[in-house]
């Protein structure tokens, strides 16, 4: 029997093709979850794209769009769920977004706003919404996805995200605390550099930051990582299954650099 066999698991934003978000979702569903991918509607062909891979690979998924800083979204989109499997086990919160500038004065309260509607407001209306359905299931685990820039500050990396990935930080271990008579565990996953076309977006924030070619950044972001590389993105969905799975039960209230090494502020 595999390890989450029957379990449900929600896995927002995984809409990309080379994403953490798919990565995460097709490691669960080798596992034997039952796995719902989430994204945007502007994405649909995207998570929908996922979704069929998974399902030809033999596991069950289904698409659910929802924009996560819309709480009537969210919570329709846990509505859909609770139809169709009758529960939720494990819910990854992999949306966020990073708008905004490494200069202060350069971020509009849009940057801000955005920022915090996905990486902290979003995230925890969706923690709040499944917590009756893990709940009524005897337990469940939910592992948020923050950043090194969660708990550290990190050169070129734009103030509302590195601001709003601390806050998921504090606002997970408050959570864990909370729910922890309840059997729900929850922990955050604060990946470094990964290897998908967000870190092309962050190289290039980083080139402009600094004055340097994109591919100066690269090489400087590498040299950082004692390991020498970026990670691809199962490597960190395979830290996020493991905090998901049996094989953790008794960890909650963490955060869990994965970072090739570089664990700025630990």
């Amino acid at each position: 029997m595999k390890l989450l066999e029957n379990k449900v698991a929600i896995v927002t934003g995984a809409t990309k093709a080379k994403g953490l978000g798919k990565a995460i979702a097709l490691k669960l569903a080798e596992q034997g979850a039952k796995v719902v991918l989430t994204g945007r509607a502007s994405s649909k062909d995207g998570v929908e794209a996922n979704v069929t891979e998974i399902q030809n690979s033999g596991g069950e998924a289904m698409a659910v769009l929802v924009d996560v800083s819309n709480p009537q979204e969210v919570d329709n989109a846990i509505k859909q769920v609770a139809e169709r499997f009758g529960r939720v086990d494990i819910l990854v919160n992999n949306a966020g977004v990073g708008f905004g500038s490494a200069m202060l004065e350069e971020n509009s309260d849009k940057d801000w706003d955005a920022n915090y509607g996905v990486n902290v407001k979003g995230t925890m209306a969706l923690c709040r919404g499944v917590i009756p359905y893990m709940e009524k299931s005897g337990g469940g685990s939910i592992v948020n996805v923050a950043s090194t820039a969660g708990i550290a500050a990190s050169v070129g990396m734009p103030y509302p995200y590195v601001a709003t990935k601390h806050a998921l930080v504090g606002a997970t271990k408050v959570l864990a605390l909370e729910v922890a008579a309840k059997g729900i565990r929850a922990n955050v996953v604060a990946p470094g550099a990964i290897n998908t076309d967000m870190l092309q977006a962050a190289y290039a924030a980083i080139a402009e930051a600094e004055s340097v070619s994109v591919e100066e950044a690269a090489a400087k972001e590498n040299a950082s990582i004692p390991l020498g590389r970026p990670a691809e993105p199962a490597e960190i969905a395979d830290a996020i299954v493991f905090l998901a799975g049996p094989a953790a039960s008794y960890i909650t209230g963490i955060v869990l650099p994965v970072a090739g090494g570089m664990a700025p502020g630990i």
